[in-house]
């Protein structure tokens, strides 16, 4: 397995109240390569933003979202899960993986959870191939026609 670090982003919902007491940096050096973005609802985060994410350099991109019975915005979670699929379709038409992406349900301060999603997220991670595909800029741009 290798151990090089994964760069992974983690958009999560602000109402899991994860990092409330101050353990987000803690937490984010403990797991090298990860960033967390707080979002005020994980309803907010649309599919291209998860496509932009990867595009952006991202290895793998992780939603996380409260209970649909228990958000706070009443169809925020459940729009953000439509929302992944249409992603995670855009993928498999592109091509890429649709497992770079990753949504979860959650409860409120749950950090055991998100580490070990993190742990089985990663590991899935390292089953594929390097992200963007690595391949000679020159052969990219003669494929463009120019």
């Amino acid at each position: 397995m290798d151990d090089k670090a994964l760069n992974i982003l983690v958009y999560h919902c602000r109402n899991l109240l994860l990092f409330e007491n101050g353990g987000r940096k803690s937490f984010a050096r403990s797991h090298p390569g990860l960033r967390l973005v707080a979002v005020p609802c994980s309803g907010k985060v649309e599919a291209h933003h998860l496509l932009k994410t990867l595009a952006g350099g991202a290895q793998g991109v992780l939603v996380l979202a409260c209970a649909e019975k228990a958000c706070q915005f009443l169809e925020g979670s459940y729009r953000s899960h439509k929302r992944f699929d249409y992603a995670r379709s855009w993928l498999e038409e592109l091509g890429i993986e649709p497992d770079r992406i990753r949504f979860a349900h959650m409860r409120p301060k749950d950090l055991g959870f998100l580490d070990s999603i993190l742990e089985e997220f990663s590991q899935k991670l390292r089953t594929f191939g390097s992200f963007p595909p690595q391949q000679d800029p020159l052969t990219s741009f003669q494929n463009t026609g120019f």
